[in-house]
């Protein structure tokens, strides 16, 4: 059996290892021999003379208690852990050496490594560097390419056709160490064991090898080049022949004029190649030197940018450091300045009340012997000039809320004439909650006379006259209107239209009477004397149509009462102040 081991180099620099095993010779293995059949017999039934033998099932013994594995130290784990926390740690100072700028100091003291590689990716880099920085790992990884297949299959094929050759080549060796030795070489006994050899002349002619282009060379060569390579491949053929004629030497000669062209033309292409070569050397050169130059001053800008950003910053915190600190020192010192002041003051202002206590009691005993008495005569001639005063403000208001009041019912209680126009009595109530005090009740009041009297005029809140015109009115609806039955329709609506024209109406007041007539009485004497509250409490209590009917006499009845009512309170309570 031989082994071949070939090595392949990529361009990467990777080097890849296959492995070929060839076995010369082999022999034929047969097929491995067959095992004999075993017959398997029935089993024979016990006959049932024969008792069988009890047997006693033991139970299985219990399985023995698991033992804890201890967890075994893993090296691989702990490198995996501490490389991990590592790359954490250094990643998490990179970053924080972004935000803050101690660290940055710190890791700049310190030199960590790659610190700024990592800091500029942090601050500068995106998703398509790390996209980027993933796929030429990758390729890394991907480049090493493992022999396939087919190259294996080729590879063994073209050792199949060698195998002979390299048999040949191998007997020859072996078999050429032991011809060598020969004539002297060879002991006496070698001499007499050797067989008799005869030896076959034969006449081996070596022929030389032509010259013979690639095929993806020729088509790239000069006409020149390949009239001299067929020129020299006639004179290996002709030295081959063995035939030195004549020929020869014109064949030497055309050689030589076609070597002497091709050297006249490698001169020149070696001339024009040295002469673009430095053409394009002093180009790249004076291009090389502008790009170093723009980068150097690209370069120079960017550094002296950033230093003068470091400098206004560092300009800045310096700046706003001695700021708060001027300031802090300077309120230090007019703290303590006031204090001393402060201090300063205290003590004279003792100083001074010590010297008038002093120079008071001297007078006290001498001529401000009464001065006390003095004092609380004062003080009462004060009490009851703020309660004189007092008492005229009131009195003053007490008059004014009476006179406005006054006036308020001379303008609703007048009933007014038919060419007079109409009067807003907002003004009116206006000017009494000018004049009003802090009383609560006169406050309520007058909010509520307020609410009533908003949007009212003299024309619009009628006086008792024109609510009794507007009773008698109404009586001969509320007349037919209580002849009604429930659910009446237009035969009941006419029927009552002409059975109330056959009502009598009935003279004096009926103090228990519950019919229409009797209530109709009640309202009309009630208002006749001017007592609207009772007029208004025997409209409410009828019912029916008749009730609603009289519904907006109600309302108005009802307001009028109410501003009544609310004027008399306020006159009332405004004689109490």
């Amino acid at each position: 059996m031989i082994r071949i081991a070939t090595s392949r180099s990529t361009l990467k620099g990777v080097r890849c290892f296959s492995t070929v095993s060839l076995r010369l010779n082999a022999k034929e293995v047969g097929k491995p021999p067959r095992l004999p059949e075993v017959k398997t017999e029935p089993l024979v039934p016990t006959p049932p003379s024969i008792t069988p033998i009890e047997t006693k099932v033991v139970p299985p013994p219990p399985p023995p208690p698991k033992v804890k594995k201890t967890k075994r130290f893993s090296l691989f784990g702990f490198l995996f852990k501490t490389s991990l926390l590592a790359v954490i740690v250094y990643g998490g100072t990179m970053y924080l050496a972004t935000k803050n700028d101690d660290v940055m100091d710190f890791v700049v003291d310190h030199e960590i490594p790659y610190h700024e590689e990592a800091i500029d990716f942090i601050e500068n880099g995106s998703y398509d560097d790390l996209k980027e920085l993933w796929y030429t790992i990758k390729g890394k990884f991907t480049d090493v390419k493992l022999p396939s297949k087919g190259d294996i299959e080729q590879f063994t094929s073209d050792l199949e056709h060698k195998g002979e050759d390299f048999i040949k080549e191998t007997r020859k060796k072996i078999t050429g160490s032991v011809d060598e030795r020969k004539g002297t070489d060879l002991t006496p006994v070698e001499q007499l064991q050797k067989p008799v050899e005869v030896e076959s002349i034969t006449r081996d002619v070596a022929r030389l090898p032509l010259i013979e282009l690639k095929s993806d060379v020729d088509s790239s060569v000069d006409n020149s080049v390949k009239q001299t390579i067929s020129s020299l491949n006639d004179l290996i053929q002709s030295i081959d022949a063995s035939s030195l004629s004549k020929t020869n030497s014109g064949l030497v000669k055309l050689i030589d004029s076609n070597i002497n062209q091709l050297a006249n033309k490698l001169n020149v292409l070696t001339k024009e190649f040295d002469n673009e070569l430095q053409n394009k050397l002093k180009v790249s050169q004076t291009e090389l030197l502008s790009s170093f130059t723009k980068k150097e001053l690209e370069l120079t800008e960017n550094l002296i940018y950033q230093f003068n950003q470091e400098k206004t910053q560092l300009e800045k915190r310096l700046n706003q450091r001695l700021e708060h600190e001027i300031n802090a020192a300077r309120e230090a010192i007019s703290q303590a300045a006031n204090n001393a002041v402060s201090m300063v003051r205290i003590e004279q202002t003792k100083n001074f009340e010590a010297l008038v206590t002093e120079r008071i009691n001297e007078e006290r005993e001498g001529r401000l012997a009464n001065l006390e008495k003095l004092n609380d005569k004062i003080n009462e001639l004060e009490k009851f000039a703020e309660s004189f005063e007092r008492q005229i403000a009131n009195n003053h208001k007490r008059n004014l809320i009476q006179q406005s009041v006054n006036k308020l019912k001379l303008l609703l209680l007048t009933p007014p004439e038919a060419s007079d126009k109409p009067k807003s009595i907002e003004p009116y109530v206006k000017a009494l909650k000018e004049v009003s005090t802090d009383d609560e009740v006169l406050n309520l009041a007058l909010k509520d006379l307020d609410i009533l009297l908003a949007k009212e005029s003299t024309h619009s809140l009628l006086t008792n006259a024109q609510l009794l015109t507007r009773w008698e009115q109404l009586e001969p609806d509320l007349r037919s209107s209580s002849l009604l039955p429930p659910n009446a329709g237009l035969l009941g609506h006419l029927s009552s239209v002409i059975f109330s024209k056959l009502l009598l109406p009935v003279k004096g007041v009926k103090e228990d009477g519950k019919d229409i007539e009797s209530v109709i009485g009640r309202v009309e004497s009630s208002l006749a004397r001017g007592q609207l509250d009772i007029a208004v409490e025997e409209a409410t209590n009828l019912k029916g149509w008749s009730r609603k009917l009289a519904n907006d006499w109600v309302l108005q009845a009802r307001k009028r009462l109410e501003v009544e009512f609310l004027l008399n309170l306020i006159e009332t309570e405004s004689r109490l102040l």
